[in-house]
């Protein structure tokens, strides 16, 4: 714009994939719950 450059935004990404994603994938149930993401652990029925 205008000559200048312009940062593009992107989402922030883990490794290339999304943050919520990469914290599903790889926090433990302790670490769940002391930052209060209860709907991210599974169940033994879950799985």
């Amino acid at each position: 714009m205008n000559g200048k450059q312009v940062r593009v935004k992107r989402p922030p990404t883990i490794d290339g994939i999304s943050v919520g994603e990469f914290i599903e994938q790889n926090a433990d149930p302790i670490w769940l719950h002391q930052n209060e993401m209860w709907e991210y652990i599974g169940t033994e029925e879950d799985e």
